[in-house]
Order: C-alpha cells, then sequence, then structure tokens
C-alpha cells in the first residue's frame, strides 16, 4: 500500500465528514500528521481543484473537481448490485424479507429479494408487481411522485370500482402527504392478512427517486410500539445507506 496515498485519501474523508472548513493545523491535529505533510498534500489537490483554498481565512475545503467524479461513479452503480448487501443486512438485523421496489408506470416491481430467518412463502418474490396504493414499500413511491402522476393515478386507479385495496381519494392523499413528510410508510394488512409492512424511499445522484425498500412481517412477530419504531428505524438508516451509495446528498431535495 502506498502510505502517501493513503493519507491523501484519508485527507479527503476527513474534509468530507466534517463538510467545512479546514485549517492546517486543524488537519494537522485531526490526522496526526505535520503539517508540512499536511500543506503538501493539499497543494497537489488544489492545482486539480479537488480541494480549494480560502484566501481569506487560509482555511481548506472540497473542490469542485470532485463533483464529476462523484457523479461518475454513481452512474457506474446498477441500483441491484448497490441494493443486495444493504437488503442482506437489512434482513439479518430485522429477521424479515427484504425487498427493492421499483416504479413502472402505475405499478411498484420488485427486483430483488433477501429472505430473512423467518421467511414468508406466500408473499412477494422477484418481478412481483401491483398498483402503487398497495402496501408500504410501493406506497412510498407513490407519495413521492409528481402532484399530477399523483392526480393522475388517483383518477385512473383509485376512483375505478375494482381498484384494489379500496381507498378513498381524500384519505389517499391525505397519507401519501404523511408519508412524504415523514420519510417512511406504515401499512397492516393492506393485502396480506395480518401483516405489517415498512418502506422508505431510496434516491439516485440527482436526488431523484431510485426506488424503495422495505420489509414485510406477520403481525405476530412485531412486539408492540418500540419494536415497531426500532423496525421503522433500522429501513430508514438502510434506505439512507443505499440512497448514500448511489451519491445521494440530502441537501439536493
Amino acid at each position: 500500500m502506498i502510505q502517501s496515498l493513503l493519507r491523501s485519501m484519508e485527507l479527503l474523508e476527513v474534509l468530507k465528514e466534517q463538510n467545512r472548513n479546514f485549517s492546517i493545523a486543524e488537519l494537522s491535529e485531526s490526522m496526526n500528521l505535520p503539517p508540512s505533510t499536511i500543506h503538501r498534500i493539499l497543494q497537489t489537490f488544489c492545482e486539480k481543484k479537488y480541494v480549494i483554498r480560502d484566501d481569506r481565512s487560509h482555511t481548506y475545503r472540497l473542490g469542485p473537481a470532485l463533483i464529476p467524479l462523484g457523479k461518475a461513479a454513481a452512474r457506474g452503480i446498477r441500483l441491484q448490485d448497490a441494493a443486495h448487501p444493504v437488503l442482506k443486512s437489512l434482513s439479518c438485523r430485522t429477521k424479515e424479507d427484504s425487498y427493492l421496489v421499483i416504479p413502472v408506470e402505475n405499478k411498484g416491481l420488485v427486483i430483488e429479494k433477501v429472505d430473512g430467518p423467518h421467511h414468508l412463502r406466500v408473499v412477494e418474490e422477484f418481478g412481483y408487481e401491483m398498483y402503487l396504493h398497495c402496501g408500504a414499500i410501493r406506497k412510498v413511491l407513490l407519495a413521492y411522485q409528481t402532484p399530477m402522476f399523483i392526480n393522475e393515478y388517483i383518477k385512473t386507479i383509485i376512483e375505478r370500482d375494482h381498484a384494489f385495496p379500496q381507498v378513498s381519494p381524500d384519505k389517499l392523499r391525505k397519507e401519501l402527504g404523511t408519508i412524504r413528510s415523514s420519510g417512511y410508510a406504515i401499512t397492516y394488512g393492506e393485502y396480506v392478512n395480518d401483516a405489517v409492512g415498512i418502506g422508505a424511499p431510496v434516491f439516485n445522484a440527482e436526488g431523484m427517486l431510485a426506488g424503495s425498500i422495505g420489509i414485510i412481517a406477520p403481525t405476530s412477530r412485531v412486539e408492540g410500539e418500540a419494536h415497531l419504531k426500532a423496525l421503522r428505524e433500522t429501513v430508514m438508516q438502510s434506505a439512507a445507506g443505499l440512497s448514500a451509495d448511489l451519491g445521494y446528498a440530502p441537501q439536493q431535495l
């Protein structure tokens, strides 16, 4: 391993994690390296605009040359490939089946699934699709669509007598607003009897909705509000982690 290269990468990590300007003295203390070493690394990065220097405060922060690199890296990441280890971890932590769903017109399509230790055999499998208002993992996708899309969806799907599950347009609009403001959805037995669904959105490097991930568990295994809250937080953390892997930065929304 090349020590100088490793130090350079660690310096970028420090600048990234703190998201503020640093003086050479602060970087030296944070990385436990001599100021002269920090200065040499910064000079090299400044030449390529990976780091920029504020001449007034004599401090440094990440530079604009890193933006296209990050976007190029994010474009090269296939959603399913990035999602699989996240879903595997999610199933391990919650002990339940986990899913990655993407919107396809008016439906949500399962494109990745990881079975938990207590696999539910009759719920959903790869390639399964249902309308976007069916269950938490899909309802999240609907909540983050444009108002025009939601209006058209309600007109063409919800207001039809045979829409399943049946729900009033006003109730659905209110629920979608709550989901969008809270960042997650929880549903109870909407299309799977005696089951709880929890879903959260996933965003890409451009800040656009890429899909959603979540879990489905029997109500008998959700042991009270504290357990439900823990499951919800785990799903949200997993979705945020996958979004970060895809290059998403929350301030884009």
